[in-house]
């Protein structure tokens, strides 16, 4: 059996693909018959892995990452043509497509090659992931926190959506999880997130968030100061790095959006900012960044944040960096946009 699986959100991929083990392991020997390859195998490397005896069970299972990447663009000649050589996406096709009965392969992608999903949609299952938003975030949640045991409150439902969007699933599974943990068996209240979760996070996150976007160094730098000083719970400089990576991620996909001729309102819809103040807080401050600039903003932002997690630097002289890089950046000139209404 082929399982395809592709799309931003990886982790509900690969939790399906964890249902696809426990399923195949009837015998608990599935260890000793699992491969995991990397994108850059060759068809006969694909081949011999899968068609490999079986050692202390029959199923056998075959993971390989990142494989359609080499697929870009590609055709598939196709072998019924009476000339030509195979194509490398003919290659894996058929393999792919004369799979033993014991062997299951499940190919995750975060990005799909048209080419190769066309050729093998008629044997395989294929499934997209895309990161989830809005109701349908909140759906999941909700379902998370009942396999758990416990239920959401409202309030603590609406502060989780605020702090973790869906392209960071993940995380909102461990939080989740903890919460669950932590509540053992009542219902989550908002106190339990921001005692947890937030880190007790005041609405000044959103005033340092926006003095960093507006080019506010000693206002963003002042907010820190006050956190500091208060110290505990109130101050988790990682945590702050991450909301202003947030930020300006949101900040790209607007620009993206307007560029592409997007109205307000269909930028909340595919951003899942609620509609009056958010939204046009947003979609101005997207509009007054030029593009190269927040993908720079970016890049420095993903940047501090290996620095600081691995010890080369110190996360608080990283985050004021962090500060006063960006708002720097935010003195570019900046170039207005008009919005249909």
């Amino acid at each position: 059996m082929l399982y395809v699986f592709y799309g931003q959100d990886q982790f509900r991929a690969r939790e399906e693909l964890q249902k696809i083990r426990r399923d195949l392991d009837s015998e608990g020997n599935l260890a000793h018959n699992t491969i995991r390859l990397e994108g850059k195998v060759s068809a006969g490397e694909l081949r011999a892995a899968c068609h490999v005896a079986s050692f202390f069970a029959e199923s056998r299972l075959v993971i390989v990452e990142g494989l359609q990447a080499r697929f870009s663009g590609m055709r598939r000649r196709g072998r019924a043509r009476a000339t030509g050589a195979p194509t490398d996406l003919d290659d894996f096709v058929d393999v792919l497509a004369t799979l033993p009965p014991t062997t299951t392969v499940v190919l995750l992608d975060e990005t799909p090659a048209t080419a190769f999903v066309d050729a093998v949609k008629d044997f395989a299952k294929v499934e997209q992931f895309v990161a989830l938003q809005r109701d349908a975030l909140r759906s999941w949640a909700i379902d998370r926190a009942k396999s758990n045991g416990t239920t959401l409150a409202p309030a603590a439902l609406d502060r989780l959506m605020l702090l973790i969007d869906g392209h960071h699933l993940g995380e909102l599974a461990q939080e989740i999880d903890k919460l669950a943990t932590y509540a053992n068996g009542r219902k989550i209240e908002v106190s339990d997130v921001d005692e947890l979760v937030s880190g007790a996070i005041q609405y000044q996150i959103w005033d340092l968030t926006d003095a960093v976007v507006a080019g506010r160094a000693d206002r963003a730098l002042s907010f820190v100061e006050t956190m500091q000083a208060r110290g505990g719970r109130d101050y988790a400089p990682q945590l702050l790095i991450y909301m202003l990576t947030r930020e300006f991620r949101r900040l790209i996909l607007a620009k993206a959006l307007l560029s592409q001729g997007y109205d307000s309102a269909r930028i909340g819809e595919q951003l899942g900012i609620n509609p009056g103040f958010p939204l046009r807080k947003a979609v101005e401050q997207a509009g007054r960044w030029p593009s190269e600039h927040l993908d720079t903003a970016y890049r420095r932002l993903l940047e501090t944040d290996v620095a600081s997690k691995t010890g080369v630097m110190d996360v608080d002289t990283a985050l004021e960096l962090l500060i006063v890089d960006l708002t720097e950046l935010s003195k570019a000139p900046r170039r207005g946009v008009t919005l249909r209404r």
